[in-house]
């Protein structure tokens, strides 16, 4: 996993997740840096529904959400924390349910794709199995 490659869209899809309204100035800077990342649609699609969802989904589940934005350090340990299994992602008392949220951030997403090449778009999301598996801890592994 290259890190330093991806902390510009995990901070850039974090947006997504704020406890706020997302306008069209977020997704124009949202499509900023998924071109300027280089990544494949495949890959970028990857990052955001399998590495920045399960970390920040909670956020939107709650009453009284992070709204103001989310610290970069915070939001990689968090990221790297969730991908490595050693936090849960997914809270059962999320007062919204996981796949309430995939379908407001799919609509976001799309909204995105308005300022990125098609190929973009036309790339298929992780199905919603894995993005909801990428949050599930692996009990059985003690560390």
């Amino acid at each position: 996993m290259d890190i330093e490659k991806r902390i510009p869209l995990w901070s850039a899809f974090s947006e997504l997740f704020l406890d706020t309204e997302v306008s069209a100035s977020t997704h124009t800077f949202i499509a900023r840096q998924v071109l300027a990342s280089e990544l494949t649609p495949e890959l970028v699609l990857d990052i955001l529904w399998l590495e920045v969802f399960p970390a920040l989904c909670d956020n939107l589940r709650s009453v009284g959400g992070e709204w103001a934005g989310f610290d970069e350090q915070w939001l990689c340990e968090r990221i790297l924390a969730v991908a490595d299994r050693q936090v849960v992602a997914y809270s059962p008392l999320g007062l919204v349910a996981v796949n309430q949220i995939i379908d407001v951030v799919e609509v976001e997403w799309l909204a995105c794709c308005a300022y990125l090449p098609t190929s973009f778009s036309k790339a298929q999301r992780p199905s919603l199995r894995n993005i909801r598996g990428s949050g599930k801890r692996r009990f059985w592994q003690w560390r």
